[in-house]
C-alpha cells in the first residue's frame, strides 16, 4: 500500500491528535494514518503538540529575476547539417571512407586470418 501525500484531511488529523494524547508512539501513528515519520512530526510540530523545527526548511530568495533568452540557433544546426551532408556524400562517392565498411573489413581480415 503507497504512502498518502498532500495535505491532511479533517479526520486524519482529529484521529492524528487522538492517537497522540492516548499516548501512541509517532511510529505507530504513522502505521494507522499511512503517513511517514516525518509528516506526523512536521503536523504535530504544526498543531502545538510538539516542539521541534519543521524540516525541510523553506528559503524563500528575494530579488533574484530569471533571465530567459529566446536565441535562435539556425546557424549552429545548419552548421551540424553542412558538416554532416559533407561526410554522407563523401562516403558515397568513396565507400572506402565508410568507418563501418573500415571496421567490418578489419573483422574480417581477424575473423579469417585466426582460422
Amino acid at each position: 500500500m503507497s504512502r498518502r501525500v498532500g495535505r491532511y484531511t479533517k479526520h486524519e488529523t482529529t484521529e492524528l491528535l487522538r492517537m497522540f494524547e492516548e499516548g501512541y508512539s509517532v511510529y505507530k501513528i504513522c502505521r494507522n494514518l499511512n503517513r511517514s515519520q516525518k509528516s506526523i512530526r512536521n503536523n504535530l510540530i504544526r498543531l502545538g503538540k510538539i516542539e521541534g523545527e519543521i524540516t525541510p526548511r523553506r528559503y524563500v530568495v528575494e530579488g533574484k529575476d530569471v533571465i530567459i533568452e529566446d536565441e535562435n540557433h539556425f546557424f549552429e544546426y545548419f552548421k551540424y547539417f553542412s558538416v554532416l551532408s559533407l561526410l554522407i556524400f563523401a562516403m558515397l562517392v568513396n565507400p572506402l571512407l565508410n568507418p563501418v565498411e573500415i571496421l567490418m573489413d578489419y573483422i574480417y581480415l581477424i575473423i579469417n586470418k585466426v582460422f
